[in-house]
């Protein structure tokens, strides 16, 4: 595997059904900041809200040659939620 690039995922909550042909767009280094306000570069995923309503800690985002889970959600506009993932 070279590159993963945006298409389309599986979403696999940590409890419950798969969702699938789930779009996602995939963001190697999006900046956080961690409890004493140093800045680090994560991993993240964006999925759509109507396609995934809830997301939490150890759902997974399952592709055919690579699995990321999710380890926080940083944001949610209504329509796109950003996803921590490792």
């Amino acid at each position: 595997m070279t590159h993963l690039s945006d298409g389309l995922c599986t979403y696999q909550p940590a409890v419950g059904a798969a969702t699938l042909e789930v779009p996602y767009q995939l963001d190697l280094s999006y900046e956080v900041y961690d409890q004493d306000q140093v800045a680090m570069r994560v991993a993240t995923v964006l999925v759509p809200v109507e396609k995934v309503a809830a997301s939490k800690q150890g759902d997974q985002i399952v592709l055919p040659d690579r699995t990321w889970t999710v380890q926080q959600s940083l944001e949610d506009d209504g329509d796109w939620r950003r996803l921590w993932v490792s």
